[in-house]
């Protein structure tokens, strides 16, 4: 297949530095104090639209507040319980990134992955479960947010928590995080969206401290380059075919982020431009021979592969 080959995915050894592909597209990557240790989080799905408020009048009537109390029964509330998170045995999991026997060389036993091999570090945020004694992995009050901020609460479409390709990405990212030796695990944001995280571990701070500027925001190396396991990765978080062209999803507040990846793209050979909406950048990837290349870099797809994920 000549020199390109040699950039596969299929070709080369699993790395950390594969985790970049992640923060190509909706990934970021979180500091934890002084820089003694980090986490990933990637955010599936794109962000809803607001919804329209159907409680405005439109002649400007009589604020609800002032009308008279309506004594009529109504019925009662629907009371929806939450969606549970997906389960993530590695068993489950060995159709997606890794094969069956490397699912037991990593894992040793068939509960998961033993504890030891998390590799946090001394401050990782985590905490103990009561009911076994174990460690838990993240820390509950910094699962769901940037440390010391809460979520603020607005009127949002919500997107469905069973979405199959939303659902299939999720699974997909923890099992590749695993055969990397990061294990994450699955929540929701409060829109509705699948996030896949890590815990806060040592071994990840190099990575986000090389993605992160001055200022906190999000930003792409110097001298940055696209490979195959980079770009596997990057597809299974947010790549798409779209009619007759291959797009790859992009952070929508990261800006400052495109040129660079936009460039490196190119220098891989994909011939990429940059397309999409504010809220929804993509590079879009046009032409038999590109999909192609991008086919051939990121390597053989997964199987019980979803729909429209996948280069052809």
């Amino acid at each position: 297949m000549g020199q390109l080959s040699f950039y596969s995915a299929d070709a080369r050894p699993r790395a950390l530095t594969d985790l970049e592909g992640l923060l190509c597209g909706p990934g970021r990557a979180e500091i934890f104090g002084r820089g003694s240790a980090a986490r990933l989080k990637i955010v599936l799905g794109p962000e809803p639209e607001p919804e329209d408020d159907e409680e405005d009048d439109e002649d400007g009537g009589e604020d609800v507040a002032d009308a008279p109390p309506d004594d009529t029964p109504g019925p009662a509330p629907e009371i929806h319980d939450p969606e549970p998170v997906p389960a993530l045995d590695p068993d489950e999991l060995a159709h997606l990134d890794l094969d069956p026997d490397e699912i037991a060389a990593l894992l040793g036993r068939a509960g998961g992955f033993p504890d030891t091999e998390r590799q946090r570090g001394p401050h990782a945020g985590t905490h103990a479960d009561p009911a076994t004694g174990h460690d838990a992995g993240v820390s509950p009050q910094r699962a769901c947010g940037d440390p010391g901020v809460r979520r603020q609460e607005s009127r949002i479409a919500r997107t469905a928590v069973d979405d199959p390709l939303l659902t299939w990405r999720a699974r997909a990212l923890c099992c590749a995080l695993r055969a990397r030796g990061v294990p994450a695990e699955v929540g929701h944001t409060g829109d509705g969206r699948p996030e896949v995280r890590t815990a806060f571990r040592a071994d990840l701070v190099d990575l986000a401290q090389a993605w992160t500027c001055g200022g906190g925001m999000k930003t792409v190396p110097e001298e940055f380059e696209l490979d195959g396991p980079r770009l596997r990765l990057w597809v299974l978080a947010a790549g798409t075919l779209d009619g007759r062209a291959y797009t790859l999803g992009l952070d929508p507040d990261a800006p400052g982020s495109r040129d660079r990846l936009l460039t490196a793209s190119r220098d891989a050979g994909l011939g990429a431009i940059l397309a999409g909406a504010a809220r929804t950048p993509v590079l879009r990837i046009v032409g038999k021979r590109r999909h192609g290349r991008l086919g051939e870099l990121v390597g053989r797809p997964p199987r019980d592969l979803a729909d429209g994920v996948w280069p052809v």
